[in-house]
């Protein structure tokens, strides 16, 4: 399956950060399909990865994952909307989805 962003460092990643969700109810139950602790985190997964199989289904270009490490980089850049058209042309998107300045 073609994928707007590389999984296994995404998965990486998310492995480093599980154990350090933030506390205060964000990883409640969410029953009926998510009713044990960690619900609304399986919940946040769960959509996530319908986001992930569903675009090629309708011929959609596939979902792109921007990490908070990318997004830092890009608006640390000296030309950050350089630096977002870079990256977005590394994941296939189309130049003419990319608004001009």
């Amino acid at each position: 399956m073609k994928l707007g962003f590389d999984a296994s460092r995404w998965l990486a990643r998310s492995q480093a950060l599980t154990g350090r969700e933030p506390g205060g109810g964000f990883g409640k139950p969410k029953p009926p399909l998510f009713p044990g602790e960690g619900g609304r985190h399986r919940q946040r997964a769960f959509r996530d990865a319908l986001a992930d199989l569903l675009p090629p289904v309708h011929d959609w270009l596939p979902t792109i994952r921007i990490s908070d490490m990318e997004v830092t980089a890009i608006t640390a850049a000296p030309d950050p909307v350089s630096s977002l058209r870079t990256l977005l042309g590394e994941r296939g998107v189309p130049v003419v989805c990319l608004a001009s300045e």
